[in-house]
């Protein structure tokens, strides 16, 4: 809603160079490569679901401070320019993980139909967008960065949803998966359910494939 506008609300409302808003998001994806290295560790420890709802509570919460701060507290570049920095680096550093889930879970023949998916989100980044120059030019770009973040927060409640299925020890998950046989004739693993379970948590005994609801 916002995204396409924080170049705007640096110019303006902190009265930045073009230059240096340039230079923000030079410095944007380093955060984002940084960011994504550590959550790529911590995952190993608390698991993929909970590192990225961690990471986008976290990044929420940086959004909501700069809608605070710029409210009306301060408007300096030296405060707002590193939140949105980091901000920037947690809420875009986990596709990664969103990416790996996808791939985990979901079976061969049916990653297209997800992945196309991300068309549908793409338009609607767009749309709301418009909807997000709407209430900028209403109320200004403050309160726009709060409403955001309060859709994000929703967001992140159907990221939770996927808690019970994606397990915490992954190693324990892979060791399962490397000591079992595939039967391509009637595509089961060893007839093991537990096997199946861990591959796909939605198919119970229905053997493997379909994918998540």
């Amino acid at each position: 809603m916002t995204v396409k506008y924080f170049p705007l609300f640096f110019k303006n409302d902190v009265d930045m160079s073009p230059i240096e808003v340039q230079i923000i998001y030079v410095a944007c994806p380093i955060a984002m490569v940084l960011f994504s290295s550590i959550g790529t560790s911590i995952k190993d420890y608390i698991g993929r679901v909970q590192t990225i709802i961690l990471f986008r509570l976290i990044g929420v919460a940086l959004l909501i401070t700069m809608s605070i701060l710029a409210s009306g507290i301060t408007t300096s570049k030296y405060i707002l320019v590193p939140i949105y920095i980091v901000r920037t680096g947690v809420m875009n550093c986990t596709y990664p993980l969103d990416e790996s889930i996808l791939m985990d879970f979901c079976r061969k023949e049916q990653r297209a139909r997800w992945k196309s998916l991300e068309s549908i989100s793409a338009f609607g980044w767009c749309g709301s967008a418009v909807l997000g120059g709407i209430l900028g030019d209403a109320h200004g770009y403050s309160f726009t960065f709060l409403i955001t973040a309060m859709i994000q927060g929703s967001s992140i409640l159907l990221t939770a949803s996927l808690l019970p299925l994606v397990p915490v020890d992954e190693k324990a998950r892979s060791e399962s998966i490397s000591t079992a046989s595939y039967n391509e004739e009637e595509g089961l693993w060893d007839g093991k359910s537990d096997v199946r379970a861990l591959l796909d948590p939605c198919e119970g005994d229905r053997g493997v494939g379909g994918s998540i609801q």
